[in-house]
């Protein structure tokens, strides 16, 4: 396996990660169904979900910046971190309840993993 296709799975592995975070946040029934069946149901309480988005968003960021550097075009990092401070801005404002308007977590999610997308067609 080449750097550049370890990479692009490290990058999407991130984002998934990321994404099933958020989606246990949501309370997402099918992602909660199968969290639970695979006995990991003590990672259910936004304690933890929390840090693990942020780390796994973290982690695609770094991986996307690396990547996009590369390719001599930072734009899709930008996109990409954008989405993702959305995202996690408005996770915490639901799950603290502040405000649960999960529409802004859904497009946070979507310009996060257009970055990613952005990057692997360029």
């Amino acid at each position: 396996m080449t750097p550049a296709q370890r990479s692009l799975w490290g990058q999407f592995s991130t984002l998934f990660g990321a994404g099933v975070a958020a989606a246990c946040c949501l309370g997402l029934p099918v992602v909660l169904t199968a969290i639970g069946a695979v006995g990991l149901g003590f990672l259910l309480n936004d304690i933890y979900l929390i840090p693990l988005f942020v780390g796994f968003a973290g982690a695609n960021l770094w991986m996307l910046h690396h990547s996009a550097n590369r390719h001599g075009s930072l734009a899709p990092f930008w996109a990409g971190l954008i989405g993702a401070v959305i995202a996690t801005i408005g996770l915490l404002l639901l799950v603290t309840g502040q405000l649960s308007l999960q529409v802004w977590i859904y497009v946070g999610l979507l310009l996060f993993a257009s970055g990613s997308v952005w990057d692997v067609v360029r």
